[in-house]
Order: C-alpha cells, then structure tokens, then sequence
C-alpha cells in the first residue's frame, strides 16, 4: 500500500488538522501515533497547561474557565491557520483540541447548571463566529465512557496530576464524560469532522484515508 508521504496535496500547501475528544479519550496517544507512522504530520506548539500555567484558574467561576478555554482555543485555531497560509511544505499540522471541545463542554456544564441561560447563549455566540472564521478540520475520538472514567481513574493512580486531579475531579466521573460523549457524538455529521469511536490502530487508518479524500 502506498503510503500518504507518496500522494501529491491538490495545492501545494500546509493544512491543518484538529484533534478533539473528551479528556481521557486518547487524544495524546492518537497523534503520537500518527506522527510516528508518518512525516506527513508535525505537532503544533500552542499547548496551553492551563492548570500549571494559569494559576489563577482555580479561583475563576465556571463561566471565566469556559470563556478563557473558548477564547484560547479560537486564537489557536487562528495561530494554526496562519501557520499553514506562510509554509508550502505540503504538511498536515495537528492541533490539540479545536472550537468543537469548547461547544461540547459549555453545554454539559449549562446541562448541568453550572453556566446561566445568559451565561451560556454568550458562550454559544462567540462558539458560533469563531467556527464560521475557522471551518475546522476535525477528528473526533470519542471511545465508550466507561472505558475513559477507567483510564482516568488508571492515571490518577499513576500519579504525577495531582493538582490537575483536584481541580478537575467532577469532570471525571461517569456522569460528566457520559454527557459528554453524548454532545461529542451530535458533531459526528458535521462538515469536515471524521467522527471516531474505534480503537488506536482503525483511528489512525481511518484518520489517513480521510486525509487523502480531503486534500489529497
């Protein structure tokens, strides 16, 4: 089989791709994967820690948490694009989460409660211009629920998140990524969006036959 090295891009042009999924998904795995099978793929360099970089995060309300992740994610998305628009070497970027995440999120913590009717319509306005801006490009994982509440609890056990674990303990349990996996599967139809649920390996096939449709 050929390999997607081998195949000439319609325009001679960096694309971008974004990788979404409820935390705990595999998302870091994923693009480990396909940038090991694949000198097509680079990794981009927008990651944002906002727990160990942003201090302050664990004294905003839910409304700030949201609207700051929105925000980052936009200007990633903007930073991507740009990157892609000055190189022409006929490479696909893979950009860790994408506007989808924060639609997703904002709307199970409105589900929830946790975000107000004017609260969340803010949210929803600024979601919906910014997808209008970027038209992402994006691979959905979204595995079983179970299986992501058992590998979260798996790597609290390991270790070495601890401050990220208290913070984010009501974002792990089987309630929250069930809702999630709930909204994440109404983008499955969307324009541009592959839509995953299988394991490692058919993802990252699945992933590089979809690339080949779209700018191959």
């Amino acid at each position: 089989m050929r390999t997607i090295e081998k195949y000439l891009w319609k325009d001679d042009v960096m694309n971008v791709v974004f990788i979404s999924g409820p935390h705990g998904c595999g998302k870091t795995a994923f693009m480990e994967a396909l940038l090991e099978k694949s000198e097509v793929y680079i990794k981009d360099s927008f990651f944002l820690d906002f727990v160990n970089d942003l201090p302050a995060i664990s004294h905003m309300s839910i409304f700030e948490k949201c609207l700051l992740r929105l925000y980052h994610r936009f200007y990633t998305a903007q930073q991507a694009n740009l990157k892609c628009k000055k190189n022409n070497d006929n490479k696909i970027l893979l950009v860790d989460r994408s506007i989808y995440d924060s639609i997703v999120y904002n709307t199970v913590e409105h589900n929830m409660g946790t975000l107000t009717e004017f609260q969340y319509n803010f949210l929803s306005n600024i979601e919906q211009k910014a997808l209008e801006i970027v038209n992402p490009y994006t691979v959905i994982l979204n595995p079983d629920s179970k299986k992501v509440v058992n590998y979260l609890e798996q790597r609290a056990k390991r270790g070495g998140r601890e401050k990220r674990n208290r913070l984010c303990r009501r974002e792990d349990t089987l309630e929250y990524i069930s809702m999630m996996h709930d909204e994440y599967s109404k983008i499955a139809c969307n324009t541009n969006v592959l839509y995953l649920e299988g394991g490692l390996e058919e993802n990252v096939k699945e992933t590089n036959e979809w690339i080949r449709k779209m700018y191959i």
